[in-house]
């Protein structure tokens, strides 16, 4: 019976996403890298965080470079935070998509591709049996992985409402020109009214009126 990261991918393939990203982007010897990466093996320890990173901009670059795209310095770090910052607006990361198409990237596969913080942990805690001592990143697995579900439930939302507009402008029901879907989360304290993203709220871990209990 094949374990937790053996799932077969909606893309294809079987095994944990990074080694099929790796296979895919011909990142060899990726999960090797993490594994000494986190150990610290020869090198400065890297966090988990640091690891879902690194990874991520080596697929976007993989994939500009496939493309046969002349990529510009600090163009790779600018492709990421568009496509991964919850805070970035609706029509910059649109610009951006349009952007890594114009070059021949497959957007949707690059997309599906990038790995979570959860991915990382999954891939050497479970996959690799990989231990360290324990760090306080440890205590925050389980809200990164919250936050990622959130973004991935946003995007779906933006999708679905894509989705339907183009359908009711396609059948007449409604008439708009361009248009572009914003989806807008905020958290409210209905004690301090503090209002949050959902990034703010997991970065900093308390509202005002908590911080204010706290000094």
């Amino acid at each position: 019976m094949p374990n937790s990261g053996d799932t077969v991918s909606r893309r294809g393939g079987t095994g944990p996403k990074i080694e099929r990203v790796a296979e895919r982007y011909g990142l060899s010897g990726l999960g090797d890298e993490l594994v000494a990466a986190w150990l610290g093996e020869g090198r400065e320890q890297r966090s988990l965080r640091e690891l879902e990173t690194d990874v991520n901009k080596r697929l976007i670059r993989a994939a500009l470079d496939g493309a046969g795209a002349h990529v510009l310095d600090g163009e790779v770090d600018n492709f990421y935070r568009l496509l991964t910052d919850d805070d970035v607006s609706a029509g910059s990361r649109t610009a951006a998509r349009n952007s890594l198409r114009e070059n021949g990237v497959d957007v949707e596969q690059l997309e599906a591709d990038i790995i979570s913080y959860q991915s990382v942990y999954n891939y050497l805690k479970r996959h690799r049996n990989v231990e360290r001592e324990s760090t306080e990143e440890d205590d925050e697995t389980a809200t990164k992985s919250g936050l990622d579900t959130i973004r991935k439930l946003r995007a779906r939302l933006r999708v679905v409402t894509t989705d339907v507009v183009d359908r009711l402008v396609d059948s007449g029901a409604v008439f708009i020109g361009p248009f572009e879907v914003d989806v807008d989360i905020r958290i409210t304290c209905t004690d301090c009214e503090t209002r949050l993203t959902p990034t703010e709220l997991l970065t900093s871990g308390h509202c005002r009126c908590e911080h204010t209990a706290d000094e």
